[in-house]
């Protein structure tokens, strides 16, 4: 699996970060809460210090340990020629699958910072096409929690076919120079949810970004993996 390729009609270049992926099963467990930022992208880490999640909390996933211990992948010329500075790995499957009404798959998200100073405010977002069911609702939940046990909370799943990486951007948090932050995704889907394939990008951008000026947008940067909603055997 590959950085995020099908936004071939973006403009801009991300910069900052490096993420990688990896997936395992979760189990069901207690409904989300509100999100950690619950404001619109920008609103300072102070404003965020104040929000209070209520969301419960379950077990952490069984690939946590082995996924941390991963080392963050290396720049490539491609990276750096595209301003980019993040590279994507995924693994250790192709994809994600859900079924309607089934249990929920998780995603674990890592961060990497590959540069010497602090990163600031960097959100993430989820996003896939407009025709990954067709003409349909995908009729998919996405959470996401700060891995190995924090709350889960809800996140805005975009469906469209332009990049979009700051619409429904949330949960944004400082990354240390060199330092690394993880991410985990649940998804599910309705009991209703029709068939449909695709990519789900994760994208990483500074919440405070300017998206019409291309230098600053330079701060986080994008990944994905392929979703399958597929019916019950």
């Amino acid at each position: 699996m590959h950085a995020d390729r099908r936004w071939v009609r973006s403009v801009v270049a991300a910069a900052g970060a490096v993420m990688c992926f990896t997936t395992a099963c979760g189990g069901p467990s207690a409904p989300a809460g509100g999100d950690e930022d619950v404001s619109s992208p920008g609103t300072s880490s102070q404003e965020r210090a104040q929000d209070t999640p209520t969301a419960a909390k379950s077990s952490p996933n069984s690939g946590f340990a082995a996924f941390r211990a991963k080392p963050c992948p290396r720049l490539t010329d491609a990276d750096e020629t595209n301003g980019h500075l993040i590279t994507t790995v995924a693994g250790p499957r192709e994809g994600v699958t859900v079924h309607p009404g089934g249990e929920p798959q998780t995603v674990l998200v890592k961060l990497c910072n590959t540069t010497g100073e602090a990163l600031r405010d960097i959100a993430l977002s989820a996003q896939v096409e407009l025709n990954y069911a067709g003409e349909k609702s995908p009729e998919l939940t996405v959470q996401r929690r700060e891995a190995p046990d924090g709350d889960w909370h809800p996140v805005d799943l975009i469906v469209v076919n332009d990049y979009q990486p700051l619409t429904g951007a949330s949960g944004a948090r400082d990354l240390p120079a060199h330092g690394t932050r993880i991410v985990e995704y649940r998804i599910s889907a309705a009991e209703s949810a029709p068939t449909g394939r695709g990519w789900l990008g994760i994208h990483a951008i500074r919440a405070d970004a300017d998206p019409l000026d291309m230098e600053d947008m330079r701060g986080g940067g994008s990944g994905g993996f392929q979703l399958t909603t597929a019916p019950r055997e």
